[in-house]
Formats: C-alpha cells, structure tokens, sequence
C-alpha cells in the first residue's frame, strides 16, 4: 500500500517546495495516555527523522491513519477485539454490518459503531465473535437457522437431561431421563 494507482515516487511539497518522497513513515500517536506506533504511508520530507513531520496524504492514506487512531483507542481501553480485527471477523463470515447485527445481535447499527471504535463489544459478543472466528461456515449469511445439525439437537437435549431440569423437561416432552 505504499503506492496505491502508481503515483509519482517524489511529489514537490505544496508548503515548503520540499521535494517529498512516498514511503511509510512510523509515527507515534497519544491516546489516553498511552502510546501508539503504526506505519502511515504517504510523501514524506523524511521518512527516518521523527521531528519531520511534513508530508501528504491521500484517501488511502488517510484511512490508515483512521483506523490506526480507532486501533490506538481500543488498545487504550485494552479491548480484547480491535475495530479492525472486528472487521476482519465480519468479513470472515461474508456479512455486511447490518447483516453481522442481525445475526450476532446488537441493534441495527452495532458493527459500524463496533468498527468505527465509537462502541467496545460485550463480554458475550467478544465471545460470540471469537467463535465465529474460528467457525465463520456456522455465520455466514444464508447459514440457516443455528440449530439446524441433528449434531446439534442432540448435544442440546444431553445438556439438558444432564442437567438439574432434566426430570422437568423429561416429564414435559416425554423423554426418560438418563
């Protein structure tokens, strides 16, 4: 991504009349206190001096430093899930951010905010997007409903005869207990 549509390796700074050169530079950002390193790319005066910091971005630029600033402010809320690793999770499973809302739960808008970092995840969606990364087949859009498997209806009808209700439930759906 250093240089997207093959733009010119030297562009003439705008400002300065500097020559600038594409690259990508390492810059440190502060959030909450805490520091951030990433790779921005873009033109830059010097790419090895951290005091120089004129240079040029471009859309695909700027969207680096975006989801570097929402990486750095999950990072500063120690955030099990990034905004990008979020992201990447959704797009495992072929879901668009209302479909992954729909399917994971959450309300309409949840992953665009989950994405944007402007909201951090649950406990229970953490988990349940932690399971999907590892089984994205069982989210995917069209999946049917999640317990379709007779794998599944027999893992959950074990749990329950296991479990301190299954006399109830034996009594009310006519299993015998085991």
């Amino acid at each position: 991504m250093t240089n997207p549509r093959d733009y010119p390796d030297e562009i003439v700074s705008a400002e300065s009349g500097r020559v600038l050169r594409r690259g990508v530079k390492m810059l440190t950002i502060a959030v909450d206190g805490q520091t951030f390193t990433y790779g921005q790319p873009g033109w830059w005066a010097s790419l090895d001096d951290p005091t120089d910091t004129e240079g040029q971005l471009i859309d695909t630029d700027n969207e680096v430093r975006t989801a570097a600033r929402r990486e750095a402010r999950a990072k500063a809320k120690h955030a099990v899930l990034t905004p990008l690793m979020i992201r990447a999770i959704r797009e495992a499973c072929g879901l668009s951010q209302r479909d992954a809302a729909t399917i994971f739960g959450g309300g309409p808008k949840a992953f665009e905010k989950y994405e944007a970092g402007e909201v951090t995840p649950s406990a229970a969606m953490v988990r349940l997007l932690l399971l999907a990364a590892n089984r994205p087949d069982m989210f995917r859009k069209g999946a049917g409903s999640p317990m379709t498997a007779a794998d599944d209806a027999a893992a959950i009808e074990r749990t329950v005869r296991e479990s301190s209700i299954g006399g109830i439930y034996g009594s009310i759906y006519g299993v015998a207990a085991e």
